[in-house]
């Protein structure tokens, strides 16, 4: 990805989530959001799903489950957590669902590479629930229950909730253990990136950007002669003004760049940083030690957060995989 002399500004910056541990729960992920506590809701958005003629068993509306273990030992393992098996029905209908989610895509992934995806997924939401259970969280099934009639009162009918079941491969017990995984890892998801403040260090900075290190080399001869940095500035970005606006550490995509601007002081320029997209001079304009953060550098750090709490919890957990 290049960016012209002209086009830079917010181009270093990450401006969504990277990756949505829930995407392919599809509506799963949300038909909590109404009736739970905020702590305790996934926040995923739902994806349509194309029609399925495969045969289910109507959804129970009404009778609350009897409090049961989760996966039954029994039950024939795709995957197993720290101890704890991830169903092959579970595995083998998340690949059905991931697929119908990637029927309209022109070019489709190979089997190796969904497997992989749909392997991910379910370890992560795995470890998520795990901590969920330490931390003394778990979903009741008056709860479960309490929102699958929820669901109910506003599809309309019972039938409806089980059509959308059956075009998205789901049983009754498959839609119940579902519901609550989803529920439960996106508990402690939310422990996890509520634990991002509102207010870190932060620094204001301004640059100038060349494509090329003439044009680099060029602006700085012309600074170090006595030019004017934001004037300079705007010569290089005509749309910006080179206006970088605040940022925290881990947030900017080039680290070379973000090191930089943390390491000057207020009022000073840099030399000429390269990165892979060009060559900047950078004007550090101010740096607070607790300065609130915009809704995109936090959800870009609460991001990392959670990528950084999943990696750590994988490279702690005991993985066994039992697919062919």
């Amino acid at each position: 990805m290049t960016f012209p002399d002209n086009g830079y500004n917010y181009g270093m910056r990450i401006s969504s989530l990277k990756r949505n541990l829930t995407g392919i729960l599809m509506l799963l992920a949300i038909v909590f959001t109404s009736a739970c506590d905020p702590r305790q809701t996934p926040v995923s958005p739902p994806s349509d799903q194309p029609t399925s003629t495969a045969v289910m068993p109507t959804v129970v509306v009404s009778t609350p489950a009897q409090e049961s273990p989760l996966i039954p030992s029994e039950v024939p393992a795709a995957i197993v957590v720290n101890g704890e098996a991830v169903p092959l029905s579970l595995f083998q209908n998340e690949i059905l669902r991931y697929r119908d989610s990637l029927a309209s895509e022109a070019i489709q992934p190979a089997d190796a590479e969904i497997q992989q995806v749909v392997s991910d997924f379910l370890i992560d939401q795995q470890l998520l629930v795990q901590a969920a259970h330490q931390a003394g969280f778990s979903l009741s099934d008056e709860a479960l229950q309490l929102r699958i009639d929820q669901l109910v009162s506003e599809l309309g009918s019972g039938g409806a909730l089980t059509n959308w079941m059956q075009a998205n491969h789901f049983d009754d017990a498959e839609f119940r253990m579902s519901l609550r995984l989803a529920a439960e890892a996106a508990w402690q998801r939310d422990q996890v990136i509520q634990s991002v403040p509102e207010e870190v260090e932060q620094v204001r900075a301004q640059q100038i950007f060349a494509s090329t290190q003439a044009g680099a080399e060029r602006a700085l001869n012309s600074l170090n002669a006595g030019g004017d940095f934001n004037s300079m500035a705007w010569e290089y970005s005509p749309e910006s003004g080179g206006e970088l606006g605040w940022f925290p550490r881990g947030y900017l995509l080039y680290p070379e760049v973000e090191e930089a601007a943390f390491t000057l002081q207020p009022g000073t320029f840099s030399g000429i940083i390269q990165s892979a997209i060009g060559y900047h001079i950078l004007l550090v304009l101010d740096h607070d030690l607790a300065h609130p953060l915009t809704t995109d550098a936090r959800t870009s750090l609460q991001t990392t957060a959670l990528e950084t709490w999943l990696a750590d919890a994988r490279a702690n957990a005991q993985v066994e995989i039992k697919l062919p």
